[in-house]
Formats: structure tokens, sequence, C-alpha cells
């Protein structure tokens, strides 16, 4: 179409429903004040009536007027504004060496493309005749660089050269991504859970197959629900349940639990809790056995956690004898590999370690694709550079003590385990 005759229309159309919405604004408005004025005829004199009808009718009109035109939408000048993306294009992908790159992406530019493809074929668009699609490799680029920057969308828009709203749009597009194609790949325990055992006992803790502890997130307080989210910090904010190998690496994450709820009560609805209580989890890993006590692999919490007989928690004050006293300090020693995890997660992607500016039913999956990205990163040994000093999680329990006698069987189970599990420890050490 002639764009000449398109502004023409544009124009046309404006005015048409500029008349209408007036026309329609006045009518309302003036059957309202003839009703009122009907009223009055019988107080006043006609030519009085007849002065205020004229005089409001005036008023009314130029109301309507201001109305219609505060509510009208200016045209576009531009379908997509003109951006520069040199600094991505010709910069970032030509010069940029791998100490950069993980300065500014947390990850080498080799990582890098692996992490495009494996999410080509979930973030790929088409090319229509109305415009060009924004490549993978960019789209990935933008998300990254906001999850590890912690900045707003503007800055990266004006980095990029795209929108505010397409850098918004991008980034959730990407964690979903991140969730659907490699959540299931990376965060696992998978087939090494012989080396996970073997390295929680170099750490001085035999048997273990995890370490589990939970963090707080900040986020914005929902319009409307400001208490939903509080927690005892007085800040919003949502929970991240993980369990961690002995690198550090999440071999479970569980996201999405207001930060007003308490460490035990997250972990006692959770997926994982309940698939360890099954026994299904670990299925085909041997028992050790101290007299005649049938000692599962275990994970390791702090006091604020129940009693499982699979999971283990410090005596606490009740640690009476030396035993005790070594398998509390043994415990500590490796149950920190989860606080250091949490550390580094937030670290590494500054947006977890300030509040999201970002919508509720986002959070979950940017949360769950910065700690599959960690693992990415992790596992390939990428050092955290221009990340600044790792920040002190925001743990949940801070080893409030409890004693869960909701269900007295895991109790005893756990107490039993546990008192064969430091005998053990204190008589062949690791």
């Amino acid at each position: 179409m002639d764009p000449v005759i398109a502004v023409v229309a544009q124009v046309i159309w404006v005015m048409m429903a500029c008349q209408t919405q007036m026309l329609l604004a006045y009518r309302r408005y003036a059957m309202r004040r003839r009703r009122a004025a009907a009223r009055m005829f019988f107080k006043n004199s006609c030519a009085t009536v007849a002065w205020a009808r004229s005089r409001r009718r005036r008023r009314c009109q130029r109301f309507c007027q201001w109305l219609v035109l505060a509510e009208m939408e200016e045209p576009r000048q531009h379908w997509v504004f003109p951006r520069s993306s040199d600094w991505w294009e010709n910069i970032v992908m030509v010069h940029w060496d791998d100490r950069q790159w993980m300065r500014r992406f947390r990850m080498s530019k080799s990582t890098f493309i692996e992490l495009v493809e494996a999410l080509r074929p979930r973030l790929h668009r088409q090319t229509t005749s109305l415009r060009v699609p924004i490549s993978v490799e960019r789209k990935v680029a933008v998300s990254v660089w906001w999850l590890a920057s912690g900045t707003s969308y503007q800055v990266a828009s004006d980095l990029f050269g795209i929108g505010k709203s397409t850098v918004a749009s991008a980034v959730v597009e990407f964690c979903l991504a991140v969730e659907l194609e490699l959540l299931s790949k990376t965060v696992v325990f998978g087939a090494a859970i012989g080396q996970i055992m073997d390295g929680f006992r170099k750490l001085g803790f035999p048997h273990c197959v995890g370490a589990i502890d939970g963090t707080h997130i900040p986020i914005c307080a929902p319009g409307g629900r400001p208490d939903q989210y509080g927690n005892r910090k007085n800040f919003s904010s949502i929970l991240l349940q993980g369990t961690v190998d002995h690198l550090g690496r999440f071999v479970d994450a569980e996201v999405g639990w207001s930060g007003k709820n308490h460490d035990a009560f997250v972990f006692a609805h959770s997926a994982f809790c309940a698939a360890m209580d099954a026994g299904t989890l670990l299925q085909g890993h041997g028992y050790l056995v101290v007299d005649g006590v049938r000692i599962p692999p275990v994970v390791i919490a702090d006091g604020a956690y129940p009693m499982r007989r699979w999971l283990m928690k410090p005596y606490g004050r009740a640690a009476t004898t030396a035993a005790h006293q070594n398998f509390d300090r043994r415990l500590a020693r490796a149950r920190n590999r989860v606080e250091c995890a949490f550390g580094r997660l937030k670290a590494r992607w500054r947006c977890l370690a300030h509040r999201l500016q970002v919508r509720e039913h986002n959070v979950v999956a940017i949360v769950t694709a910065c700690v599959v990205l960690h693992n990415l990163c992790e596992s390939k040994g990428h050092p955290i550079i221009g990340g600044g000093r790792p920040p002190a999680p925001i743990l949940v329990s801070s080893f409030e003590e409890t004693e869960d006698t909701s269900n007295n069987r895991h109790l005893a189970e756990g107490k039993k385990v546990r008192d064969a599990l430091a005998k053990f420890i204190e008589n062949f050490g690791c």
C-alpha cells in the first residue's frame, strides 16, 4: 500500500474514532445532567434552568474533548526503532578473548556456542515478510548478560541494539528454554553417585550423597499482596531449596515457595523428600551396616530440618560424647558445600543477589535457569571473574534447631541411623 494513503487512512480512522467516543461520552453525561435539571425545574425559574443547562453543556463538551484526546495513542513513527548492534557484532564476537567472556558472560565463548546450539531448536524463529527475527546468538547473549550483571533491561537494550520490551521477553523465553531443555540433563544425580560419596568421604563424612539447605531469593512484592512473600527478615522473597554434591553442583533444586515458610515445611512438601522416603531416587545403591543397623546413602542438613533415616542433622545441644561432637564437626565441614554453592550461585548470577524486577510468574523460570547455568559453568571449571565478593547467602533456617515430633517413626529411625553412623566415624574414620 502507498505510504501516503496509509497515513491518510490512519488519520481518518483516528478522527472518526474520536468523534464516536466524544458523542458517546457526551450522550451519557448529558443524560445524567438532563435528569438532574428536570428535578431542579420545579425549584427555579425556566430562565435559570435554561442558563444552567447551557453552561453545563458547554462544560461537558470541553471535558469530553479533553478525555478523548488524553486517551488517544500517539501514532508510531517507526515500525522498528533504529538501534546499533555494533558492540555485540563487531567487538564482543570478534575481539573478546575467553577472560573477557567469563568476566561479562560467566562462561567462555566455546561454552556459549555449545549453549546456543543446545537451545537453537527452541529459540529459532522463522523470517517473515514483516521483519527479520533476532538471532539465537544475540537472544542467548542478552539473556546471559542480564542474568550475570543484574542491571536493568534498558542497559541491555542499549548494548545489544534491541528494544527494552524485546529484552524482557527474550530473557523469559531463554529461561523457559533452559528449564525445558537442560534442567533434566544438568540438575540430576546421574550415574556419579559413587564419585559423590567418595568426594564427601574425603571431606570427612562417609556414605553421603548430598548436602541440603535453602536460601532466600529477593523479589518485588506482588501488587495488592505485599505480605504473601514477606519473610522474617522483612523483605519479599521466594525460597530455593537446593541439594548439592561434594563439588557444589546442584543435584536437586526446588523453587517457588513463599519466603515466609520455614525450611522444614518446604522440605516436608518437596518432591525430593517424597522420592527419598519412597526409595525411588537412589535405587540400587548399597547400605552400610553397623551393629545390625542398615544405613542408606544419606543427605546432610542443619538443625532446622526434620530427622529421617536418610537425612542426618547435627546433635547440637544433645552432643554429650566425644563421638557425637566429632560427628557434628565432620557434618558441619561437609555441609559447608551447600552454603558455598549458594554464595557462588549469587556471585555468578548477580540478578539473584538483588531484588528481581520481573513478574511473579516468571521468577521460578529465571531462578531455575540460573541453577542450570551454574552447574554448566561449574562442570566446565569456569572461575567467577568480575562477580565481586560472593554475597553471604540469606539462609532460611540459620541453625534454628527443631525436633519434629509429628512423625515419631521418622524421628526414631533417624536417631538410630545417626548413632550408628557416629559410631562408624569414631571407629573407622572415613
